[in-house]
């Protein structure tokens, strides 16, 4: 025979776990550990791809006013790693690493991209100061009279008499048989 005590008590227990157990989107109960939510690295992992795509554009700088992809991928790289770092910090995401590793990178590529996009714009504004801009125009009347040679053979031939003239004619440059 079962007294209503022993019945109760059991049924009691099943009841309590069956409505407070972990059954998705409800709090876990006493001693039942909290599941952590998923972390968001996105931005770290996008201020370090956007760092490396900033190293690598570095070699496009030397073109005038192109260099301004450097700079703003470099800042994008760093807007993302400050933000990437802060949800490390605040236990958001797990690649702090990264997100440091962009940060670092968009820093270092946007002071490197904006120093030598301004000796780029310099030398260019100088080399147009100091008679570029006639030698220019020189190898470019130059070319087109090239192109009114009657065969390919002379084409060339004054393609390259062009390019002698157009490298005499450069700012700097002495004519043979002067100075040494």
């Amino acid at each position: 025979m079962t007294t209503p005590g022993d019945g109760y008590g059991q049924q009691g227990q099943q009841g309590w776990q069956q409505s407070y157990g972990d059954q998705g989107g409800n709090p876990p109960g006493w001693g039942q550990p909290a599941t952590p939510p998923k972390p968001r690295n996105g931005m770290g992992t996008a201020a370090l791809v956007f760092g490396i795509l900033a190293l690598l554009s570095i070699v496009i700088v030397w073109v005038p006013f192109l260099g301004i992809v450097t700079i703003i991928l470099a800042l994008l790289a760093v807007i993302l790693g400050s933000v990437g770092r802060g949800r490390v910090k605040s236990l958001q995401a797990t690649n702090g690493g990264a997100a440091t590793t962009g940060l670092v990178l968009g820093v270092i590529m946007l002071i490197l991209g904006v120093i030598t996009q301004i000796l780029v714009i310099f030398f260019a504004v100088a080399f147009l100061n100091f008679g570029g801009a006639n030698s220019l125009q020189q190898l470019q009347d130059c070319v087109n009279n090239a192109n009114n040679q009657p065969n390919p053979a002379a084409v060339q031939q004054a393609y390259e008499q062009c390019g002698q003239q157009f490298g005499q004619q450069l700012p700097g440059s002495q004519p043979e048989g002067e100075g040494g």
